[in-house]
Parts: structure tokens; C-alpha cells; sequence
């Protein structure tokens, strides 16, 4: 014990030389997923203590993430994350995703075949309350959502094909119905926006993929891996932070077997980048999310205790550009889990290079790294 506050207390020490600002918190939850719902709160998802059902939760950030370099406190800085209000669910959550600054979250579950939109913090209440459906007759549907369109993708199966319905979140209206007859029943499929009017969904069983264009509902391109693995894939998404209509050509891809991919979409042949043995092979779920400030960085979860930021460089290539191990060095004393990180969300609002990130034993750590 005494050697791992030592440890907890260098990693400390040191830290002062690599960040700019360095919050720690704790839950005594594990925490599956994060999402950023508005400028100044977090979304989480977390598996309840009984394993029945999940329990969401909306947290206030404090307001000491936001401040200055070196500027002073006041009597009202805050330092700890606030509960604003919560829900559970009944059945295993397969995806949330927050309506960015809305106070509106939409949360995907087995065995039910809609998908529920739920209004956060209604007259100050600290409970998440129903407002709707979205009738899709998909059972535990991936989900998509565009900010700016205000449309939400369900992603799965639909009787014996997969497929993916579009919805107008406001008038709760199925816009439109995508489908490949190519796609089996086995795997599972990740949509994910690239640009207003296209569609990319990625089977993340094999890394292969297929771009949609939205404005006809046809396919573009499908694009498939040389190499047969049993790996999970995952792809980067346009951040819900994003407010203006910039296209970013390129989409990257991190798999549990340590690959790293990037593609331009507008040249799929070959990727434009293909780097093994990046990362640490693994059975995780992982993450990996844009930097809104700059297209070129990423934040990658899910490997281990770390959250890797990795930067596109002008030689088509890409770098470790900094290395987040808070947490390895937490006083978390449940020590039942293999500490995995669980996700990392830019924080643009309080300044550049500046993100929060949690683990599944229930850490959440805010942090601004000098690069």
C-alpha cells in the first residue's frame, strides 16, 4: 500500500510539468461510456451495482476546469462534479447519445424495439423524463446523431436484414430507410456522419464499410479489409461540439488488435494511412474521438489505463503526441476491476488541448496536457 501512494504521490509531482490543469473524481460506479451534453455537463452510463439495467447520469462540470492559465480562484470556483439528475434503465443499454446543449438525451435498449428521447433537468428536477419514441421495429439499434440536421440514424436488424432508419428527431418522423443486402445478421454495424448528406457504417466485426449518400439514399462505395481478423473495429465521428458545415474528408479507424487505419473518402481504393502494433492488442471496448479545435487530433480509450492522443501528420503518417495515465494513479479502493479507461470527450469550452476522460472502475479525470 505504501508504494502505491508513493507512486499515486511522484505521478502528482510530475504531473505539474505536463499539464496545465489536472482534476480527479470518482463514482462509485463503473462507467461503460461518456458523452458531452451541453458547454458545461457530462453524460454518463454506467452499469448499476446489481448488473440489471443501466443507470444514466448528467453531471455540471466546475467551473474550475474553465478557467485561465494561472488565474486565481474565487469563493465561487467550484472544484467537484454536480448531479444534476439521472434515470435507469430497465433493460442492458447497447448506445446513448446526447442532443448537444439541448437537454436532451436518447438512449437505445435490448429488447425494445424504439428508441426513447428523454428530457434532462426539467424544472429542476433530478429526474430524466420520457418525452418520446421512435418507432424503428429495431431491436437495440446502434444510434447516429447530426447536431446541425437534427437527425438521428437506427442502425441493426430489422426481421431477417440489417438496415438503418433516418429520423427527423423534431417532428419524430422517419425521413428515410437505408439498407445492403450484403450485410449479414452475425455482425454488428456502427453508423456514423461524415458530412450533412453522407452516411458511413461500419461493420465492426471485420473494419469493412459502406458510404451512403443521404441525399438519394444510395451507396457509394464499399470498402473492405485484406486481412481477415476477428478484431473490433471502431471509427471516428464528427464531434457534437462541431457548429459549422467544414468537411472532413478523412475517417480513422482504431481496432482491439492495434491497428490504425485512415481512409480519404474521396479516394477509397487504399487507406491513406496503415500503421500495426500501435496500440496494445486487447478484448475491449474502445473509443476514439476528434478534436473539434482540430481535425487532426484524436483521443483513443479503451486499450487500457490510457488515453492516447494521437495527430495526423502532413507526411500521412501519425504520432503519440501525448500520453494520459492518470488512471493507473487513482485511490479507487475497488480493486474488483481491471482498470480499462472507458472514454475521452474534447472539452472546447475550456480551452485547447483540454479533455475529460473516465475509467471503468469508476474514475473521471478533467485535464489540460502541454503539448
Amino acid at each position: 500500500m505504501m508504494n502505491e501512494e508513493n507512486d499515486i504521490d511522484e505521478w502528482i509531482f510530475n504531473s505539474f510539468k505536463k499539464y496545465h490543469k489536472l482534476q480527479m473524481f470518482g463514482i462509485d460506479k463503473s462507467i461503460i461510456s461518456m458523452e458531452l451534453s451541453s458547454s458545461s455537463s457530462i453524460c454518463l452510463a454506467c452499469n448499476k451495482k446489481e448488473n440489471i439495467g443501466f443507470e444514466i447520469l448528467d453531471l455540471e462540470l466546475p467551473n474550475k476546469l474553465f478557467q485561465l492559465e494561472n488565474e486565481p480562484d474565487s469563493l465561487n470556483t467550484s472544484r467537484d462534479l454536480k448531479m444534476k439528475c439521472g434515470t435507469l434503465t430497465k433493460n442492458s443499454l447497447i448506445d446513448m447519445k446526447t442532443l448537444f446543449n439541448k437537454n436532451k438525451i436518447i438512449l437505445s435498449e435490448k429488447g425494445i424495439k424504439n428508441v426513447s428521447l428523454y428530457q434532462v433537468n426539467t424544472n429542476n428536477s433530478d429526474q430524466m423524463c420520457p418525452l418520446l419514441s421512435f418507432d424503428s421495429k429495431i431491436d437495440g439499434g446502434k444510434l447516429a446523431v447530426h447536431q446541425l440536421n437534427n437527425s438521428l440514424v437506427i442502425w441493426g436488424k430489422e426481421n431477417v436484414k440489417q438496415c438503418g432508419h433516418i429520423f427527423d428527431i423534431e417532428k419524430n418522423k422517419c425521413m428515410q430507410t437505408l439498407g445492403d443486402e450484403d450485410n449479414d445478421l452475425i455482425s454488428s454495424y456502427l453508423p456514423q456522419f461524415t458530412s450533412n448528406n453522407e452516411l458511413l457504417v461500419l461493420n465492426s466485426d471485420t473494419g469493412s464499410f459502406t458510404l451512403y449518400n443521404l441525399i438519394d439514399g444510395q451507396k457509394i462505395s464499399t470498402v473492405s479489409q485484406q486481412e481477415n481478423n476477428s478484431h473490433k473495429w471502431i471509427a471516428s465521428s464528427i464531434p457534437n461540439t462541431f457548429k459549422n458545415n467544414s468537411i472532413n474528408n478523412n475517417i480513422t479507424m482504431v481496432s482491439n488488435g492495434g491497428e490504425l487505419l485512415m481512409y480519404d473518402l474521396r479516394f477509397l481504393k487504399i487507406p491513406k494511412v496503415h500503421k500495426k502494433n500501435v496500440f496494445p492488442k486487447c478484448s475491449n471496448k474502445l473509443g476514439i474521438s476528434m478534436d473539434p479545435n482540430n481535425f487532426k487530433n484524436y483521443a483513443i480509450s479503451g486499450f487500457d489505463e490510457n488515453i492516447y492522443i494521437y495527430e495526423e501528420l502532413n507526411n500521412e503518417d501519425f504520432k503519440l503526441k501525448f500520453k494520459h495515465e492518470g488512471h493507473l494513479y487513482t485511490e479507487n479502493d475497488n480493486s474488483s476491476y481491471n482498470n480499462v479507461t472507458s472514454g475521452a470527450v474534447w472539452l472546447p469550452m475550456c480551452g485547447n488541448n483540454t479533455l475529460i476522460s473516465s475509467a471503468n472502475d469508476g474514475s473521471i479525470q478533467g485535464w489540460q496536457y502541454i503539448s
